[in-house]
């Protein structure tokens, strides 16, 4: 889980959960007129960590998995070390006691992780996670997990207008604990762990649940439950991408539109070599030739050393791979490869910027009129739909949700009308 240094500011100073002393930051560290409660003794009551590595000791867990009301959730990955990414480590906290499964060490799919996949599909536990949409996706993705009633705080702060929502900032302001920021590109795939990255791992989630108690009692206090129940939602229904090449991502490609027609397969056919030599390598293919670069070498068409030399490329990749990009550019220009269909560019409607212009400027006078964020009052996925289909349909509108149609009904359909090719059934 990355982390964020700096302290939010929440717009409300509440109480938090249990028995902590709610203590203000120094009126000079805050606007005027807001606190931020922290919360001391924050350590849960036992320090111990239980290791899971076979399917008989995550079994062992199962009644602690089942009685829990809450589970706060964390994975960490290995995607900048290997061709196909994998979970390296599933942190939990069940209601205090603090779990490391070791993924290693079970079956890959949902059997691999048997009681944890029936607990977090359960829909009457709570699922605590911080920017979750990358722990769902991993997890759906390994081992066709499908995560429900989940909490994120990381959507909780933003919904609140907290200014830093990474996870350290968000702990730092509510526990009053700051926590070291390492380990961002540590390779989780390695075995054994250091000490030091387990206790990294650890801390995601020790603190994760009071940072969720207490922002769910200040999206209750600010009147923020519908709002943050869709964005909860959201996290959840995230999708994974099937692994596994796909030429048409040169498209995807930052500069694709710089290279000239007559050298795109040159492209397809770098771009090809490259996630073969990923795989051999068993690295993430742009570590073996980062995107750039490619973009570049299609563009150029490099037919000697020389050419490449005045690319600037390292001397490791030069002694490595010339040879080969040498070659693969001899053979796309003799014998061009099939070029992938590009994308259907969609021809957008002439009223579309008139109505988004018309979206945002209400949305920014609604939230300055309320004292809430934008996202309160129209999501990102929202206002893209609107702008496009217009206001036809509402309750199809992604992440507008029953409450926002109540408040903004009619004035939405007044700025954004349905465009012109709806009425002709286009």
């Amino acid at each position: 889980m990355p982390r964020e240094a700096g302290i939010p500011f929440p717009r409300r100073a509440l109480r938090g959960p249990g028995r902590h002393t709610p203590v203000p930051l120094p009126l000079r560290s805050c606007p005027q007129g807001i606190r931020v409660q922290h919360f001391h003794d924050s350590q849960p009551a036992s320090d111990t960590i239980t290791w899971v590595r076979s399917p008989e000791q995550l079994h062992a867990l199962s009644e602690s998995l089942a009685a829990a009301q809450w589970i706060a959730v964390d994975t960490e990955s290995n995607s900048m070390f290997v061709y196909r990414e994998r979970v390296c480590l599933i942190q939990l906290n069940i209601e205090g006691q603090l779990v490391l499964i070791d993924p290693f060490e079970l079956p890959q799919g949902a059997d691999g992780l048997g009681p944890l996949a029936r607990a977090l599909a359960n829909p009457d536990q709570t699922i605590y996670l911080h920017g979750g949409e990358y722990d769902v996706v991993c997890l759906q993705r390994d081992y066709s997990l499908h995560i429900q009633a989940v909490f994120d705080t990381q959507q909780a702060a933003s919904l609140l207008g907290w200014r830093k929502t990474g996870y350290g900032a968000v702990v730092e302001a509510v526990c009053e604990v700051k926590l070291p920021k390492g380990h961002s590109d540590y390779n989780w795939g390695k075995r054994p762990l250091d000490q030091d990255a387990i206790s990294y791992a650890v801390d995601d989630v020790r603190y994760l649940p009071l940072v969720a108690q207490h922002l769910q009692a200040a999206i209750s206090e600010a009147d923020l439950d519908d709002e943050m129940a869709i964005a909860n939602q959201a996290v959840e229904q995230v999708q994974a991408r099937q692994p596994g090449y796909d030429p048409a991502d040169i498209w995807r490609l930052k500069g694709v539109s710089d290279v000239p027609n007559k050298h795109l397969g040159v492209l397809v056919a770098l771009h090809q070599w490259r996630d073969g030599a990923a795989q051999e390598l068993d690295r993430p293919p742009g570590r073996v030739i980062p995107n750039d670069l490619l973009v570049a070498l299609a563009r150029v068409a490099p037919l000697n050393f020389g050419m490449l030399r005045r690319l600037r490329l390292r001397s490791h990749t030069l002694r490595d791979h010339g040879e080969h990009i040498i070659a693969q550019v001899q053979s796309a220009l003799s014998q061009p490869p099939a070029i992938p269909e590009p994308p259907a560019r969609r021809e957008p409607d002439p009223q579309e910027r008139p109505r988004e212009q018309a979206l945002k400027a209400w949305r920014k006078q609604e939230a300055e009129r309320r004292g809430v964020t934008t996202q309160v009052v129209l999501p990102a996925r929202a206002l893209d739909y609107l702008k496009r289909r217009g206001a036809h349909d509402l309750e199809a509108v992604p992440q507008l949700g029953a409450k926002r149609i109540r408040l903004y009904g009619e004035q939405l359909r007044t700025l954004a009308p349905v465009p012109d090719s709806a009425h002709h059934g286009e």
